[in-house]
């Protein structure tokens, strides 16, 4: 007699009707949805996107909110509506998008007492949608903007902490970003903008980490500059290898960059007849 082959749950049979199933249910899913999209009754509405917010379903809350949004213009349910709708887009990633309707929360209502939170939040999404310390930093400016007006605005706010960490990550990040786009000349050996970035990093960063680095790689370009030169321009670029050097050992007296910096020195003074 001959036995019947049955194929196991897990074999190709299996697996189509499993992915059969799948896309019933997801089809199912999506029709329940559209169903929700097209219906008429309003409330109904407004708690099916608290449902689907609540539940991390932001996607689907959102286009139900920017319906109710101006469904609801000028009603009392207008804010509790455009406060989730806000924080839909911050959610889901989209910081600038959200970051206007943080802003715009409190042009709708001035008397609200989510104020702070907004003002905040607007702050925040600047925050987040600030990139890493080797793009540009743009966006890092504006978050410590936002982030200094609101600690000025509410001295007193239980969010001043935070705060003022996260504004201390920022302006580290513009450090780095500053510090190494200064590198960067230095690397490609173009020492003038080299010099003139690191002299300048100093003063917009004076509590730099690398402030000692910086001093000896400011003497170091402002030598290979005046190496490189045309020997009319070398006395004054020696000159200010000196200066540099002055300001090094001034400022570190002990440091292990010293006895480089003092034989460039030594040759800047030896061409300037010193």
């Amino acid at each position: 007699m001959n036995s019947v082959q049955i194929a196991p749950k897990n074999g190709p049979n299996g697996r189509i009707m499993l992915l059969g199933a799948l896309l019933a249910m997801a089809t199912m899913a999506c029709d329940s949805y559209n169903k929700i999209l097209k219906n008429p009754n309003l409330n109904f509405k407004f708690q099916k996107a608290r449902e689907f917010y609540l539940q991390g379903e932001y996607f689907k809350a959102q286009p139900l909110l920017e319906e109710l949004v101006s469904a609801y213009r000028g009603s009392d349910l207008s804010e509790g509506i455009y406060y989730y709708y806000a924080y839909c887009d911050f959610q889901m990633g989209a910081y600038q998008t959200a970051a206007y309707h943080f802003k715009q929360f409190n042009q709708l209502f001035p008397s609200s007492p989510k104020g702070e939170e907004m003002d905040f939040m607007y702050a925040y999404c600047m925050f987040m949608d600030s990139p890493g310390s080797n793009l540009d930093q743009t966006n890092s400016i504006r978050a410590i903007e936002g982030l200094q007006l609101f600690v000025n605005k509410y001295p007193s706010s239980p969010r001043l902490e935070q705060c003022n960490r996260v504004i201390e990550g920022l302006r580290n990040k513009m450090r780095i970003k500053a510090f190494e786009s200064a590198m960067l000349f230095y690397r490609m050996e173009d020492y003038r903008a080299s010099a003139v970035t690191l002299q300048h990093l100093l003063v917009e960063y004076p509590d730099l980490e690398e402030r000692e680095k910086i001093r000896w790689l400011i003497v170091d370009s402002f030598h290979k500059l005046a190496s490189n030169s045309i020997e009319s321009k070398k006395a004054a670029r020696f000159e200010s290898v000196l200066e540099a050097h002055q300001a090094l050992s001034e400022e570190f007296p002990r440091s292990s960059y010293l006895p480089q910096s003092q034989a460039l020195a030594e040759q800047a003074r030896t061409f300037l007849k010193f």
